[in-house]
């Protein structure tokens, strides 16, 4: 009994309503189907895309480690140049005050005393030769501290006499040993 229908108007109802329902299914299909292919064509070059940034990402990110890693070999070879320069700001003080120490002595000139040795070491000079004796070499001595020989205290150490011989003229001389320390002062080193 279920295949006779008594009211037509209601089977004509439920085909239509069928027709409807797989027409709008079938559309929805198609529609999903469409919106499918679009969006699996954009998302290919979405990929792409996000692939081609991740790679520059990564790509940054090791240039950053990388540079984070020698950040330290840096800060340290910074380090040594600074010390490089403080070391190297003294040293030009230091050849600056022994050229001046220098000039000074030479601008004396030693009567009686032969100098054979001049050093310059630690804010001292030292100074080896010899003097036909002890009064020359403190007059010579005297003449430097008068013209402004920075010094702060004079060490001096004498050997007994020789008798020197040459071209027939005999002298008595005595090797002596000078230490004279300076006061560090700033000298203005120029580049």
């Amino acid at each position: 009994m279920s295949d006779f229908n008594l009211l037509p108007w209601r089977e004509r109802r439920r085909q239509f309503r069928l027709r409807h329902w797989r027409l709008a299914g079938l559309s929805a299909l198609g529609l999903t189907l469409s919106s499918l292919l679009v969006l699996e064509r954009h998302w290919d070059d979405w990929l792409l895309q996000y692939q081609a940034q991740l790679a520059q990402r990564q790509q940054q990110l090791q240039a950053l480690q990388a540079e984070l890693a020698q950040a330290a070999l840096w800060q340290t070879r910074q380090t040594q140049v600074q010390q490089v320069q403080a070391v190297w700001a003294q040293w030009r003080m230091q050849q600056g005050q022994a050229w001046q120490l220098i000039q000074h002595v030479l601008s004396v000139p030693p009567r009686g005393v032969q100098i054979e040795r001049m050093v310059w070491r630690d804010q001292q000079l030292e100074i080896q030769g010899w003097t036909l004796s002890g009064g020359h070499l403190q007059n010579w001595l005297s003449r430097l501290q008068a013209d402004g020989l920075p010094a702060r205290d004079a060490r001096q150490r004498m050997e007994e006499s020789q008798w020197l011989q040459a071209e027939g003229l005999a002298a008595k001389r005595h090797k002596f040993s000078l230490q004279v320390s300076t006061p560090a002062q700033p000298v203005s080193a120029t580049p």
